[in-house]
């Protein structure tokens, strides 16, 4: 059926926000069947077990990167249905959010709309949600403490009839085509409704820069994020520390068995020799192979990281196996290169604890310079 025209806004869509990764691009909310829980017929009150059979709310991934469906949500006058934490949307990927009845009615959109078939993974069930046809409005948002919701993007409808029905719909699926859903198509400038498409879309938003919508969430709600999205990135992505090379004597030597290796204040390696006679003759070495390294690097866990206020800001740096005995020095840099924390361990230790209390929040980076003057990197975040 058509919205109204009587009313001057018989539905607002608002279109996609500028700094939001995941719009509304179709809402399907004048389903054909009534709007009571119950109804009477011949044999008496019976339960409307098709209540709002095929209602569904479509959403897109407007970004350039997949995004997780932690902390997002949809809002109607009724309640809120947080999204599942362990969905992924795709980069240019629809998906749906359905009425059911759950788990007793699951809504077989697959048999409702042809366009489903096969995209199972991308429709998700709920009955938080009731849209009234008469006058409602459906809002794509999310909260970066759990409490505080901030809305994305919104739909709202007032439709002066609130009655749709249809006897026995659920025999004749194909009529559901016969009710039109409110779209998003900016190309239109009269008429919003079309054809109901669900997992697909006559006009398409453009794909956007993940970096320029996330903008503005990270200005104005920087202290609840907690790049959780990207932490395993950040973790495994060594930014190192370059000091320049200066004219200077060697600080420093380290004896791994008959060879001794020097290294200038930034680390690198400026001449590999034998030591003094007493110990050999020896043999000019390029230190630990990459493999050995790679072995040395998993060896060193930094635990909590990220370290958070729960944890006092406190992390713990262990080491065993191929990294025991081989790191001479620890240092710990911010990412502007300003040393926070350094430790020296001995033969057997194997461990040390610091504290990043007074420090910004952000990445750090510590370096573990091994008895050969190699360095291994790692990231350790705060938030």
């Amino acid at each position: 059926m058509k919205l109204k025209s009587i009313i001057p806004l018989s539905f607002l869509f608002i279109s996609p926000s500028v700094y939001s990764q995941l719009v509304i691009t179709e809402v399907y909310y004048n389903t054909p069947y009534n709007e009571k829980m119950s109804f009477s017929n011949d044999s008496g009150t019976v339960s409307a077990k098709k209540h709002h059979w095929g209602e569904f709310v479509e959403i897109y991934n407007i970004s350039d990167r997949d995004i997780s469906l932690k902390d997002w949500y949809l809002k109607d006058n009724q309640g809120v249905f947080w999204l599942p934490t362990d969905k992924i949307i795709k980069k240019g990927q629809f998906m749906l959010i359905a009425y059911s009845s759950f788990p007793t009615e699951m809504t077989p959109f697959t048999e409702l709309f042809s366009t489903t078939l096969g995209k199972d993974s991308q429709i998700i069930f709920q009955d938080y949600m009731l849209l009234r046809n008469k006058a409602e409005g459906v809002t794509l948002g999310r909260s970066f403490n759990g409490t505080t919701l901030i809305e994305k993007s919104r739909v709202a409808w007032n439709d002066k009839d609130a009655f749709n029905f249809i006897a026995n719909i659920w025999q004749n699926p194909a009529l559901f085509y016969n009710v039109k859903s409110i779209q998003y198509n900016p190309n239109t400038t009269d008429n919003y409704e079309a054809t109901p498409n669900p997992l697909e879309a006559t006009y398409i938003p453009p794909t956007q820069n993940y970096e320029d919508l996330i903008r503005d969430d990270y200005q104005q709600n920087y202290s609840y994020l907690d790049w959780t999205e990207n932490v395993n990135e950040l973790l495994n992505r060594v930014c190192q520390i370059n000091i320049e090379k200066t004219a200077q004597n060697p600080t420093g030597t380290y004896d791994q068995g008959s060879v001794c290796f020097s290294y200038d204040e930034a680390g690198n390696i400026l001449t590999g020799a034998s030591c003094s006679p007493s110990s050999g003759p020896g043999t000019v070495s390029q230190g630990y192979s990459t493999d050995e390294l790679e072995a040395i690097r998993n060896s060193i866990v930094i635990s909590p990281n990220p370290t958070k206020a729960t944890d006092n800001y406190n992390v713990t740096m262990t080491w065993s196996g191929p990294a025991l005995n081989k790191i001479n020095n620890i240092q710990v840099a911010s990412s502007v290169g300003v040393i926070i924390y350094g430790f020296s361990p001995g033969n057997g230790v194997n461990t040390t604890t610091f504290n990043l209390q007074n420090q910004l929040q952000g990445a750090f980076i510590a370096n573990f310079v091994l008895n050969t003057g190699q360095i291994i990197s790692k990231n350790i975040l705060k938030w």
